[in-house]
């Protein structure tokens, strides 16, 4: 099986669960179990984003979609419907020599993806290029813009979700 099979899998796999969650949503009365199915859909459309994303940046470098078959989780045929779905591995960026540049909170405002700048966020230390990144899409997400630094709002929304990080551009490092 190949690499884009197993991806595709993947994305079908939580599609379907997310199916499910959305008609036991619509059918419980329990706040409790509604806040559970909830996280779960959270966390469902959170990987088939990253997926995309990561899909996207990996064919914008020209790199092999996958760096092997088993970095990505096949679900089986008894999928315990109560588990989060796995979220692939990826190798976490290190800052090189060639993205050793430093920014100043008050450089980085001045990549806000405006006139031609290019758009770059921080997060935990790291300046993030988010120029062609479609989650980005006019320099903004979500209400949030480039040109800030937002790792209390990455912790908030995208816990344990580092993977989501690795498959960035990295511009440099806040100082």
């Amino acid at each position: 099986m190949d690499s884009i099979e197993m991806i595709r899998m993947q994305v079908n796999h939580l599609v379907t669960q997310s199916r499910q969650d959305l008609h036991t949503l619509s059918t419980l009365s329990d706040p409790s179990r509604k806040a559970q199915i909830l996280q779960r859909l959270w966390d469902a459309l959170s990987t088939i984003h990253f997926l995309s994303e990561w899909l996207a940046n990996q064919a914008k470098n020209g790199y092999p979609i996958v760096p092997s078959q088993s970095s990505i989780p096949v679900p089986s045929e008894n999928v315990n419907q109560s588990q989060n779905p796995p979220v692939p591995s990826l190798p976490t960026q290190s800052l090189s020599p060639s993205n050793q540049r430093t920014f100043t909170i008050g450089e980085l405002a001045t990549f806000t993806g405006k006139n031609g700048r290019p758009a770059y966020v921080a997060v935990n230390g790291i300046v993030y290029d988010m120029t062609t990144n479609r989650a980005w899409a006019a320099a903004s997400h979500f209400g949030l813009t480039a040109g800030k630094e937002y790792t209390q709002e990455f912790a908030s929304c995208h816990a344990g979700q580092q993977s989501i990080l690795a498959a960035l551009p990295i511009a440099g490092r806040l100082v």
